[in-house]
This record gives structure tokens, sequence and C-alpha cells, in this order.
């Protein structure tokens, strides 16, 4: 069985993937942006006796972005995201750019912690996942890559 790290467990893909692996026995680190979630998900561990453990962490926080180098991991999975959108006439650069800080910047450098631990076992698994929601259609979308 596998120790998996995974943000943005706190809804959604991430935290239906943090449940279901947890569920088929692997260690489940779960790190979620709010505390109620935390408790959420450590609810249904306790019910269901699951290896999984949720904290909280802001990938926006250096310090606690370190918080992964406490944890022997086999895969990472880099779920984090937030969505912003509107005319590009409207939407102001502040909110561009904390989108970038969020989806980009942020996740490469948890990327770039989780690879530490990696590589100097030998082995590891990185998780990239990324969707995105069309409204004039309700079409989702959902890339999963794997390195």
């Amino acid at each position: 069985m596998k120790k998996v790290f995974i943000t943005g467990s706190g809804s959604g893909l991430g935290k239906e993937t943090a449940i279901r692996l947890a569920r088929r026995g692997h260690t489940v680190y779960a790190s979620v942006h709010y505390n109620n979630q935390v408790c959420d998900l450590q609810q249904i561990s306790e019910l269901e006796n699951l290896k999984l453990e949720a904290l909280k962490l802001d990938i926006l926080n250096k310090k606690e972005r370190e918080k992964i180098l406490n944890y022997d991991i086999d895969t990472f999975i880099c779920n984090s995201a937030i969505g912003d959108s509107g005319s590009v006439i409207d939407i102001s650069i502040e909110k561009i750019k904390n989108v970038f800080e969020t989806n980009i910047f942020s996740n490469l450098e948890m990327i770039q912690l989780a690879l530490r631990n990696m590589i100097s076992k030998g082995y590891g698994r990185i998780i990239i996942i990324s969707s995105i929601v069309r409204k004039d259609s309700n079409a989702i979308s959902i890339s999963i890559l794997c390195i």
C-alpha cells in the first residue's frame, strides 16, 4: 500500500480521491484549506476506520507548504486550485495574479518539496490534476498528468 499526500482535499475531486484511496487501504494525508474541512474528513476517517489524516495547509504560505517534508510519501497528488473568471477588460490584474500564484507557482513549489523526499528514496510519483468548467456548456474537463 502507498502513502499518498494530496492537496485540495476539502471538496470535490480531491476529497473524493482522498476517501477512495483510503478505502482501498492506502495511507492518505489529505490537506485542506479550512478547519471545518479537517473535521469533516477526520469524522469520515474515524467512522470508517481509514488511514486518512486530514491537515490544514494553505499552499500560498511557505511555512505551511513545508509541512509536506514531515511525511514519508510515495505519491504526491497536486490538486489545489482556484478559479476566477471574467472579461479581460473587467477582471483585475490582482485577481489574475492570485490565480497564477495559487494554481501555478505554489503548486510547483509543493512539487519541488515532494520531490526532495522521493529523490532521496529513489522512487515516487507525482500526479497533477487540473480541471475547468465551461459555463456556456456546463461541461467539465479534467486533465491528469503523471510524472
